[in-house]
């Protein structure tokens, strides 16, 4: 019966729900994959969810992992860690995995010494403790490099720490390389005994240099351009060496404008200009003397010695003489011979040092020429003329244009109760008819004509009388000014020719 309504529902339902919603119903096959994939997530969610955590730490560097493996050996395999055996690895390798690996490799280290070349895992923490683990004893003096860098026994000896890449630590495997840290090199430099003679001074001291120059050097011992060497500095330092130096002398050499610091191994000044290429001329000369023996910090001048001849030539005045012409009227002159130079010559040595003038020689000196004498001839004939003037003729023998002034006693620059006052340079009475004059133009006494002012005597001087100057004397109360030029007439008689002046001031 169970079959028959199993068998007579649908048939009678079939043509009594043909509703067209029908085909949006599932498919067995979707309804299969959506089965199958909470089956996956389930099980997925059940492997993550036994996982365990466990911390890896390598060389202090922690790193948290997942894991279902129960060793260290396969734990470190699953993630990709290799380890050197000479790594410490807490717990055991072989040892049930716990909460926390901790990994600390081993530092690669090259060790030189004494010719031989030891590849080395270590734990030590510095270049001391290494070298303690290796049996490496140190002598006095002996030195350290790590990387070509000078240690001490102190020194961390430390690697080049792993990077972490990014993302390692959150499940993921890290592929550590076998041997990531850098390997250090370590050179043990040994010392050596040397012995220095330094110009005769000994000095012992002990160098790990290789080289007898990279001793000295190491040493602070300075060699100089000139300094011998022996052994050579490229000679090898060993046991037992002997160096000695000769020290070249600190010389300075001043020559043609230039200074030369140099250093010789030579004897005298002569020896040490050749050494610098300095070649002396015939008359050059040195200070000190070029035989002279060198010491320490001497310094050397080189004179250069330049001699000539030059001569030089000096003009030679001619002189000029006045000789009286008996036919020239006086106070008229005319050239007689026209004057000309001589010519003088002088040889004369120039003697130089360092471009410098130091003496001048006349060696010889000659007239190459005589001078000319100018002859300039003078009046010396007198004539006596008439000057038609309002006072009547006046008969003169010499006409002179002269400046004329004035003055009275008053004017005269001497005080009423000067006994002087009012008297000329000849004693007379200073009124109208004397005139002052220079007595070397026109002699004291002499007899004048003076055109608007009349006659008069040459009876007095003054301080400011000179040359062709004359002062006229007035009385007092009638001054008239004078201050211009006039013809001044000499009246007869003519003196004696000996007392006549024929060349005016």
């Amino acid at each position: 019966m169970s079959s028959e309504r199993a068998i007579s529902r649908p048939a009678a339902r079939a043509p009594e729900l043909p509703h067209p919603l029908a085909r949006w119903r599932p498919r067995e096959g979707l309804l299969v994959i959506c089965l199958l994939l909470v089956a996956t997530y389930a099980m997925h969610y059940a492997y993550i969810s036994t996982q365990r955590e466990v911390t890896l730490s390598v060389d202090g560097y922690p790193l948290s992992f997942r894991t279902h493996q129960t060793s260290v050996d396969a734990f470190l395999e699953e993630i990709g860690v290799e380890v050197n055996e000479a790594d410490i690895v807490l717990p055991g390798f072989h040892t049930d995995l716990d909460d926390q690996v901790v990994i600390e490799r081993a530092k690669p280290v090259i060790l030189e010494v004494d010719g031989q070349t030891l590849e080395r895992y270590t734990h030590s923490k510095t270049v001391g403790d290494f070298l303690l683990e290796t049996g490496v004893a140190l002598r006095p003096h002996d030195r350290i490099t790590m990387e070509e860098v000078e240690v001490d026994l102190e020194t961390p000896l430390s690697s080049r720490p792993i990077s972490v890449p990014r993302g390692v630590g959150k499940g993921k495997t890290m592929p550590f390389s076998p041997n990531p840290l850098s390997t250090r090199r370590i050179v043990i430099h040994r010392s050596v005994p040397l012995q220095l003679f330094d110009d005769g001074v000994l000095t012992t001291f002990s160098t790990t240099a290789p080289t007898v120059g990279e001793a000295l050097k190491e040493h602070g011992v300075l060699i100089y351009l000139g300094d011998r060497v022996k052994p050579g500095l490229g000679t090898l330092v060993s046991t037992g060496v002997r160096v000695y130096i000769k020290r070249a002398k600190p010389l300075t050499i001043l020559v043609d404008g230039r200074r030369i610091v140099t250093r010789t191994q030579t004897e005298r000044v002569k020896e040490a200009l050749e050494q610098e290429g300095v070649t002396l001329g015939v008359r050059d000369y040195t200070i000190p003397d070029r035989l002279t023996p060198l010491t320490d910090n001497m310094t050397v001048q080189v004179i250069r010695v330049k001699e000539e001849f030059v001569i030089e030539e000096e003009s030679i005045p001619f002189e000029t003489v006045r000789r009286p012409d008996p036919e020239l009227e006086i106070d008229h002159q005319r050239l007689a011979q026209q004057g000309e130079e001589g010519l003088r010559r002088r040889l004369i040595r120039i003697h130089y040092e360092n471009g410098q003038e130091k003496e001048r020689v006349i060696t010889n000196e000659w007239v190459a020429k005589e001078p000319t004498t100018k002859v300039i001839a003078y009046g010396g004939e007198i004539v006596v003329r008439e000057l038609e003037a309002p006072e009547g003729p006046v008969r003169y023998w010499r006409k002179i244009r002269m400046l004329a002034t004035s003055y009275t006693a008053a004017t005269a620059g001497k005080s009423r109760d000067n006994p002087r006052y009012g008297l000329t340079y000849l004693g007379w009475k200073a009124t109208r008819g004397v005139i002052a004059v220079d007595p070397r133009v026109i002699n004291l006494g002499t007899k004048m004509y003076v055109p608007g002012y009349g006659f008069g005597t040459a009876a007095d001087t003054g301080g400011a009388i000179k040359g062709r100057h004359i002062d006229l004397a007035y009385d007092e109360g009638n001054l008239v000014h004078w201050f211009k030029w006039v013809d001044v007439y000499l009246l007869e008689p003519v003196p004696p020719p000996a007392e006549i002046r024929w060349i005016l001031p």
